[in-house]
């Protein structure tokens, strides 16, 4: 494709690329409250701390956004369906707005408490909202592309903060995070409600005029008919928690719960919230807010290359390594930190610990951050794929809160090296549940996917990605 090709694609698909970007920028606003912890937890530890707080209270700080994230789900499927995913959204940030504003003006560890638990239910409804609205908003060719961005800007929320919070008070942190959601608000305003929600409240004009205005096209009269056929397809076929009962929706429901306990319980929530407390501890030759920035820059990097990456290795090869490079990185890393507590001498050798939890950070976000969300789009069938996903959202985020407390605890108690160990376990333990139970996706038309999860077995699943696809999708 030529240079003016390109500038002519970029055109016609501008207005979804300008909703999308101001769309995450919600996304880059929740993730920035779960990054802010990093920076903010050793200033607040410290002995002279504008605000001294103990361990345990650190750990609850960490854990109740996590714990309150579950509730998320709950209130945005009612809200989305009565409301719009447009006011949803919107609705979505207010907490996060008040978080802020709590953090900035508070004087007290409760005061912190309730913001954390107010961001805690923004940092829900985004991740369980968002992703609908834009895979409604956007055209088959760029969807991809857009869906990545949703991981970028989150991405982008954490490395903010790791890079500005060492070099300023956290009450003025606060206060810049704030321009985050109080901008996603003031334009996200002023952008289309989905086509598909308009349709199915028979609002058909103003559908029409929104997919105008996102196609940058006047005549659209196919596609409006397309989607009117799924609005109607997935109102007769509404799921229910019973429907994921049954022998093939079981199966993938398993399969998409033991895929969001390993994302918790490879320690990613731990790496990414004390961050700064973990780098404080290796003799690396960096100071520890530069080792959380280089590390969030590694992970805004990775995830945008990711979605290319799943498409060409495919899914089971990936999570495969993803889960094997985060039992050799924790475990790596626990040896460190097993040799400090024994009084070795591990002068000059502060680095392999940095690398490998930057290695580690690679793995992570190329495999198990992105894998499941795509595996959880395909092994369902539509009318069940929301009951699926809000289900997976609040078991992820219950996995999380316990592994965001307790980390805090162990470390304490019985030293940094027992949790990287316990991480080692849980992944060393679900690469048997990934190679065991995990299909192979990748190429395969979703109708097949489906077919062969209600009958047949893992192994014959992940043999006839091949010919037989490409048959069946001719």
């Amino acid at each position: 494709m030529g240079l003016w090709d390109s500038v002519k694609d970029f055109r016609k698909y501008s207005n979804q690329y300008l909703a999308a970007f101001t769309g995450t920028l919600l996304m880059l606003s929740v993730a920035a409250s779960y990054g802010w912890t990093s920076p903010t937890l050793p200033l607040l530890l410290a002995d002279d701390s504008p605000l001294p707080i103990t361990p345990d209270e650190s750990s609850w700080i960490v854990s109740i956004l996590v714990l309150t994230s579950i509730a998320g789900p709950v209130a945005s499927a009612w809200l989305i369906d009565v409301f719009g995913r447009k006011i949803t959204l919107l609705i979505a940030v207010l907490p996060s707005i008040i978080g802020w504003i709590l953090i900035g003006v508070g004087e007290s560890v409760t005061v912190i408490y309730v913001s954390r638990a107010l961001s805690g239910i923004s940092y829900g409804m985004a991740y369980s909202s968002m992703p609908l609205y834009l895979g409604e908003i956007a055209s088959d060719r760029i969807r991809g592309s857009i869906g990545t961005l949703l991981t970028v800007m989150a991405k982008s929320g954490i490395l903010l903060e790791y890079a500005i919070g060492p070099y300023v008070d956290f009450r003025t942190l606060a206060w810049i995070s704030l321009a985050f959601p109080t901008t996603f608000f003031a334009l996200f305003l002023w952008l289309p409600e989905s086509p598909y929600y308009l349709l199915a409240k028979q609002r058909n004009k103003q559908a029409e005029k929104n997919l105008r205005w996102l196609r940058r096209a006047s005549d659209v009269q196919d596609e409006l008919k397309m989607m009117q056929a799924a609005v109607e397809r997935s109102q007769q076929n509404r799921g229910t928690f019973r429907d994921l009962l049954t022998r093939g929706n079981r199966r993938s429901l398993i399969i998409i719960l033991g895929l969001g306990a390993l994302q918790q319980l490879c320690g990613s929530q731990a790496v990414i919230a004390y961050s700064q407390q973990i780098f404080d501890q290796v003799n690396s030759g960096l100071k520890a807010h530069e080792s959380s920035i280089v590390m969030a820059v590694i992970q805004l990097v990775t995830a945008a290359l990711s979605s290319s990456i799943v498409d060409r290795v495919g899914r089971r090869p990936l999570l495969l390594i993803s889960t094997i490079g985060c039992a050799v990185g924790t475990f790596i890393v626990g040896l460190y930190f097993f040799l400090v507590q024994q009084d070795v001498d591990v002068e000059g050798i502060g680095w392999i610990p940095l690398a490998v939890i930057m290695l580690y950070i690679v793995f992570y976000t190329v495999g198990l951050a992105t894998v499941p969300f795509a595996i959880l789009g395909e092994i369902f069938p539509t009318n069940v794929k929301a009951v699926a996903a809000a289900i997976y959202t609040m078991f992820a985020g219950s996995v999380g809160f316990g592994v965001s407390k307790l980390y805090q605890l162990i470390s304490d108690e019985a030293g940094t090296y027992v949790s990287f160990w316990i991480f080692a376990a849980c992944s060393a333990a679900f690469v048997v549940f990934v190679f065991a139970l995990v299909p192979e996706t990748k190429g395969k038309p979703l109708d097949q996917i489906l077919i062969e999860m209600h009958t047949s077995t893992t192994r014959s699943l992940n043999c006839c990605s091949g010919s037989k696809t490409k048959q069946l999708s001719a």
